[in-house]
């Protein structure tokens, strides 16, 4: 009898603990994003125009065409989200005014201090410039730039983000996957 009472328990659990938190319930990006190729660096990008420009020939040099990038689609249809990312960091002062470090990384600065630089995964909040929604070149140009003073290893090639945005810290958040 024991055993079937924890069986039963152990099924609830699992129903009540390792159920996936679902996804936000708001419209689901086109994935234009998730069929492009870019690539992370430190130059920060003023001109949405020329950073257009420099996606529009990174497609040709990778796909031989550009067809896959539509920057003017809407991807996100919210006025305001925030992006995950990961990156190495020194010291908090290289945190940009719009970003946390998630909860797991607050106090890797005391845990490690004889470390000089610190794997981190940050939260950054973006706001549409059009408060309402973010097209897909306002949204790779705000992600790019918002990386541009972080050492991000090797791993600075753009491999997508997610599709149906979870909430956290009550905002759609998507993470940005990045490859080497």
């Amino acid at each position: 009898m024991l055993g079937d009472e924890t069986a039963k328990n152990y099924e609830k659990w699992c129903i009540e603990e390792l159920t996936p938190v679902m996804p936000v319930n708001i419209p689901k990006s086109k994935m234009t994003l998730n069929n492009i190729a870019w690539v992370f660096s430190k130059t920060f990008y003023a001109d949405p125009e020329k950073f257009n420009q420099e996606v529009i020939e990174y497609q040709k040099r990778i796909y031989t065409t550009d067809e896959n990038w539509k920057p003017n689609e809407i991807v996100f249809d919210v006025p305001e989200l925030q992006i995950q990312y990961m990156c190495w960091i020194t010291k908090t002062g290289d945190l940009l005014e719009n970003e946390i470090l998630i909860d797991e990384d607050q106090d890797v600065f005391e845990k490690y201090p004889d470390e000089t630089e610190h794997q981190v995964e940050i939260f950054a909040r973006l706001k549409a410039d059009n408060n309402k929604n973010f097209t897909a070149l306002e949204f790779l140009l705000k992600t790019h730039n918002q990386q541009a003073n972080k050492e991000l290893g090797d791993h600075v090639f753009f491999e997508g983000t997610d599709e149906n945005p979870q909430i956290i810290n009550e905002l759609p958040t998507c993470y940005i996957a990045c490859g080497s």
